[in-house]
């Protein structure tokens, strides 16, 4: 499926303690993996409560694609990201946010299987579990942004259930193939961000930009769940995929917390729905792709300023376009109704380099520009503007080191606010 990609991890901070624990269960989970501890099948072998709003795991479905052409039976990955985050004093809407510095963890394993029988030929499982602790700047100035600043958090120590301490079961879904790849059918629980709004240089916070505009559309994404979810898509001509998708809303801006429910009761209660284009062109070996799509969460909203609206919807666009070997461009732009959310225009660009130092080419180096447009007077009429600038240093295939920095200006639309500094080290680690 187009525009998908495994994502593998996640990471966060609280106290010490659940880190600890979370890199205590993941030490034993790798051992558990590791070659000559663990037999993998071969070719020829065989709640409630909150729910994830992050654009933490996307696009799987490319992957599961390439399972199925190459006839793999039974694939096991997974991944750990660890970080380091702080943001400085700010004072945002008349609080005083204090600094705040702090380690974090995220994690997931990923299985899929195709069973070897005829039935299933063309369809692979998919499941997804995660873990991780620790919000980092998130902690104190998530809440008082149109956008946070660490989307590795977003799935952190806020599980769905009480007895989920460890791991929760993110994704678990089954994907079928017709008419050679030219019609795909998902069901079970996953998330929109797997098929819409994806960008091939801002869409993984695990090794591309940490802040959430520059990973998805920051309004959609308040609305984005991991919940029982139906998606199709087609290929009329090898260029261009048509896709469509219902998923089960908690209803999570809704006006009253009465007005919320569980992903798992009523699914077909007001949820919310997605279409998309998607267009990819090749100019000699500079791929591009090229995105618009719709979504529509179908139950009653309410902004800060009691403003309100029969549902909440919004149209974007989504580019990304190599440019030269190294060089690749990024864009978004969208609006979302200003009855339903306190900010209506949304846009982001930027650039990503490859090998920019000799001797380097796997190195990375991302910038990006963002801007979200507040609707709430009379203070939070303006735009918030988000920089961000990371460089990733791939040390060996599974291991990689990322600095990163971000500037926040007139957060919340307001130019009385101040700004805020966050930086943050991020080390990956995949199998």
């Amino acid at each position: 499926m187009e525009g998908a990609e495994i994502f593998h991890f996640r990471i966060e901070e609280e106290n010490q303690m659940d880190v600890r624990k979370g890199l205590i269960l993941l030490t034993a989970a790798a051992f558990l993996l590791a070659p000559g501890n663990m037999v993998l099948a071969g070719e020829d072998s065989v709640a409630e409560g909150k729910e994830s709003k992050s654009e933490e795991i996307k696009p799987h479905a490319a992957e599961l694609q390439e399972q199925a052409e190459e006839k793999k039976t039974f694939e096991i990955h997974g991944g750990v990201v660890g970080f380091y985050q702080g943001s400085t004093i700010a004072t945002v809407e008349g609080d005083r946010l204090k600094t705040k510095f702090g380690p974090g963890i995220a994690a997931d394993l990923t299985v899929t299987y195709r069973p070897p029988v005829s039935l299933f030929e063309n369809g692979q499982f998919f499941v997804r579990v995660h873990t991780g602790a620790g919000r980092g700047s998130d902690h104190n100035v998530g809440d008082n942004l149109f956008a946070n600043l660490n989307t590795l958090a977003d799935n952190s120590d806020d599980f769905q259930t009480d007895f989920d301490d460890a791991f929760w079961l993110a994704e678990a879904y089954y994907m079928h193939e017709f008419w050679n790849g030219k019609f795909a059918f998902v069901v079970g629980k996953t998330e929109p961000v797997v098929f819409i709004d994806n960008n091939e240089f801002a869409n993984d916070p695990n090794s591309q930009f940490v802040g959430k505009p520059f990973v998805n559309n920051p309004v959609m994404n308040s609305e984005d769940q991991l919940a029982p979810l139906m998606a199709a898509t087609i290929k009329p001509i090898e260029s261009v995929s048509i896709t469509a998708l219902g998923v089960s809303s908690s209803h999570p801006n809704a006006p009253l917390e009465s007005s919320q429910k569980s992903i798992y009761s009523n699914v077909f209660d007001q949820p919310m729905i997605a279409f998309q284009v998607a267009y990819t062109h090749s100019f000699g070996q500079l791929v591009g792709n090229y995105r618009v799509y719709y979504w529509n969460a179908m139950y009653h909203h309410e902004n800060s300023a009691g403003d309100t609206s029969p549902d909440g919807w919004g149209v974007g666009i989504s580019c990304d376009q190599m440019v030269t070997q190294k060089l690749g461009l990024f864009g978004r732009v969208a609006y979302s109704s200003e009855d339903a959310f306190d900010s209506d225009w949304f846009w982001s660009v930027g650039a990503n380099l490859k090998g920019i130092v000799p001797g380097r080419d796997k190195d990375e180096l991302g910038l990006g520009i963002a801007g979200l447009k507040g609707t709430i007077g009379p203070d939070n009429l303006g735009t918030e503007f988000h920089t961000e600038l990371y460089y990733r240093i791939v040390l060996t295939e599974n291991f990689a080191v990322s600095p990163d920095i971000q500037y926040v200006s007139d957060p919340m639309g307001n130019p009385h606010n101040d700004g805020i500094f966050a930086g943050m080290v991020r080390a990956e680690f995949s199998f």
